[in-house]
């Protein structure tokens, strides 16, 4: 069955624990799976790229299948792989740090602004979060989980 696969994880490493530190969260990264295994989201250094299936240990990981059409799957794969090489948005964790949310890239996204976005693109708005689409640079990781797209999906969980 087709479907939009999304993974909401967690590390040990410093940069995880700062972004769980400075959002008050338990989450420090999204990102979209594939149906080859791999996962396409936004870090620092490198931007958006598509990794391996075991690119990183985690600590805490929950995966989630939200059913779609055949085609919102094909298009969802094509604007993701079309993302990749989109530079990381540093200003906007500066942006989260300082509580200054005005402070942000607008050609460049972290995880949880593309994540938003590209779920904007696939479903419904009253799907995903009430907000709208030049303000996703204000969603955290844990704002999007709190999305009721996720309800009754979550297929793994760990941690």
């Amino acid at each position: 069955m087709p479907c939009v696969k999304v993974r909401f994880v967690t590390t040990d490493g410093f940069i995880s624990k700062a972004i769980r530190w400075v959002t008050n969260s338990i989450f420090s990264h999204v990102e979209f799976g594939t149906p080859e295994g791999t996962w396409i989201g936004a870090h620092t250094g490198d931007g958006i790229q598509e990794r391996p299936a075991k690119y990183s240990t985690l600590t805490r990981e929950y995966v989630y299948e939200i059913p779609c059409t055949l085609r919102q799957q094909d298009e969802h794969l094509k604007r993701l792989r079309a993302a990749i090489g989109t530079k990381y948005d540093n200003w906007d964790i500066v942006g989260l740090l300082l509580h200054d949310r005005k402070l942000h890239t607008s050609n460049a996204d972290i995880c949880s602004k593309f994540a938003t976005g590209e779920l904007l693109n696939t479903f419904s708005a009253w799907k995903v979060l009430n907000v709208l689409p030049e303000f996703t640079y204000l969603v955290t990781p844990e704002m999007l989980h709190l999305s009721p797209i996720f309800v009754g999906n979550l297929v793994k969980k760990v941690g």
